[in-house]
């Protein structure tokens, strides 16, 4: 029994139930429900073979309401009775079944135009793949080299590490904020007043000069003006001077001119 013919039966026996539980049944065993149901299946399958022949007999391919009449008729069937069984007040409706969605066929990606068959290819075989699957693709994206792009990653970069280091002293240190009630709101690094503030910039922080021996000490030795000579009596190179504001002053070469 294909998927087909045990939807229908399965529609036939809950309208075979529905119509015990109109007669008044509470409960039906499994092999009475299938019983009830194998004859309903049979009449019906009876009126449309006689409703086919009917037609068939006057020259119709399509059955007509007169075709099922005289079907119902040849099974002795009272037809005066079905509209007033129609019309009954304690019949139960059911709701017709859902129809099921097929499935979606998922399409296939198509990159560019495929190839069609040289003349020597039967076209009966399968076409060529995509482009993509023979052709050489790049699967990375080539570097930023724009210098607009790279210096507005940079400033974006810079901003939101800014941004996060200064959240997370606020978090973890002291905060203060711009409003008096709420210091959730924009919060600022708290400033620790320092009673002589002119002091931190007199001592030195970077290095200790006490621990520093002698030779580690930096000395500034005055360069020695053009035309002099060190103490052993050597003379010095004026332009081993690298401090243009050191050098002496070069006068331009006096020239005499003739006035024609």
């Amino acid at each position: 029994m294909d998927a087909l013919s045990k939807s229908r039966r399965k529609a036939l026996k809950v309208a075979v139930g529905a119509l015990c539980t109109e007669v008044g049944y509470g409960m039906a065993e499994e092999s009475a429900i299938e019983t009830l149901t194998e004859m309903l299946q049979s009449v019906l399958t009876e009126v449309g073979k006689s409703s086919k022949a009917y037609t068939e007999l006057c020259g119709r391919t399509e059955v007509m309401v007169t075709d099922v009449l005289m079907s119902l008729v040849d099974q002795g069937i009272n037809i005066e009775s079905i509209p007033a069984y129609a019309n009954r007040l304690n019949k139960s409706v059911l709701v017709p079944p859902g129809q099921m969605q097929p499935p979606a066929v998922q399409r296939v990606l198509a990159a560019g135009d495929k190839q069609d068959h040289p003349g020597y290819i039967p076209d009966h075989l399968p076409q060529f793949p995509d482009p993509h699957t023979y052709i050489r693709t790049d699967t990375r994206k080539q570097p930023v080299s724009e210098y607009q792009l790279i210096r507005e990653k940079a400033a974006s970069y810079k901003r939101d590490t800014e941004r996060a280091l200064t959240r997370f002293v606020a978090k973890t240190g002291q905060t203060q904020s711009i409003f008096k009630d709420d210091n959730s709101l924009f919060p600022l690094i708290a400033v620790q007043p320092h009673p002589q503030p002119y002091l931190a910039a007199l001592l030195p922080k970077d290095q200790d000069l006490d621990t520093l021996e002698a030779s580690d000490i930096p000395t500034y030795t005055a360069p020695i003006p053009r035309g002099r000579a060190d103490p052993d009596g050597t003379s010095v190179d004026p332009d081993s001077i690298d401090n243009p504001y050191l050098m002496p002053v070069k006068m331009p070469k006096y020239r005499k001119y003739k006035v024609s």
